[in-house]
């Protein structure tokens, strides 16, 4: 598979399609951060759907997956919209839709306010625009686990133990019913080697999904999203920890929007339900060609 070297270090990206394509491409943006594109190949068969064909592409953000490790002082937001940017103009895109999932919606996001015009539209899957957002939608969800699980999740967060075997055991617990319904793929999930990505996901965002201790514990930008004048698509699972009632919200508070829940999935929907992500997708941007 092609890498691609920039100033900021060694990306590796995977595309479909030709450059001669008729319809605008897409790029897609993993979630983590310091997570991959290990699981987003089915995305790639967007290039020759039913609605056209078109590009599309899938990378690892610098400082994860298959792209090379990066020096603390660059896991920032700026580096990875740098990044985007800087591959963007190597990949000789102009103008492109932008497809991102949990923390890709940030990243997506943050570069739709800062380079408005190259992108056509956006599509947020189980978006994180605001950390106090994502973690009210997790202690609500986490209120509904068991007694015994709610007290080892916050005894350990309260005295640091997040390192604990019970705190994994836990953390398991909410995963399966909220990030990821296939265990086949959340055991892989657990499974997969990604060592500076973790050091990257553990100083962004924290030691779990549903604690956000890192440097976006306090990161809140719904207040701009106002600014964006692209149609954009929202979409959440129905048990998503990204919760379709803050789905929903954001859709009210984006100039043009649309807002699609996926019933029976949760955070993972390309695990989950990989035809109806798709279908909702593929008809989004195909009406914004």
């Amino acid at each position: 598979m092609p890498y691609t070297d920039t100033p900021l270090g060694r990306t590796w990206y995977e595309s479909r399609g030709r450059k001669s394509s008729p319809g605008v491409p897409l790029i897609c943006l993993h979630g983590g951060p310091g997570g991959s594109s290990r699981r987003m190949q089915p995305l790639l068969n967007l290039a020759r759907s039913k609605t056209t064909q078109r590009r599309v592409f899938i990378y690892d953000q610098l400082g994860g997956g298959r792209s090379s490790a990066s020096p603390k002082s660059r896991w920032t937001t700026k580096t990875f919209v740098r990044e985007l940017n800087t591959l963007a103009k190597l990949w000789e895109l102009d103008e492109f839709h932008l497809f991102g999932a949990s923390w890709g919606t940030t990243l997506a996001l943050e570069f739709a306010l800062a380079h408005p015009k190259k992108v056509r539209s956006l599509v947020f899957q189980s978006p994180m625009f605001s950390a106090a957002d994502w973690q009210a939608d997790a202690d609500r969800l986490i209120a509904k686990l068991p007694a015994k699980t709610r007290k080892v999740i916050r005894y350990c967060h309260e005295i640091g133990a997040t390192d604990a075997q019970v705190y994994q055991d836990a953390m398991y617990e909410y995963y399966a019913r909220h990030v990821c319904r296939n265990k086949t793929r959340l055991q892989a999930m657990f499974s997969d080697s990604n060592p500076n990505g973790a050091k990257v996901y553990q100083h962004m965002w924290g030691p779990s999904e549903f604690k956000a201790t890192g440097t976006l514990r306090e990161y809140d930008q719904t207040h701009r999203l106002t600014e964006l004048s692209q149609p954009a698509l929202v979409i959440c699972g129905e048990h998503d920890e990204a919760q379709p009632a803050t789905g929903r919200r954001y859709t009210k508070q984006l100039t043009t929007a649309a807002f699609t829940e996926i019933k029976g999935a949760s955070h993972a929907i390309l695990a989950e339900k990989p035809k109806q992500l798709l279908r909702a997708i593929d008809a989004f941007i195909a009406q914004h060609d």
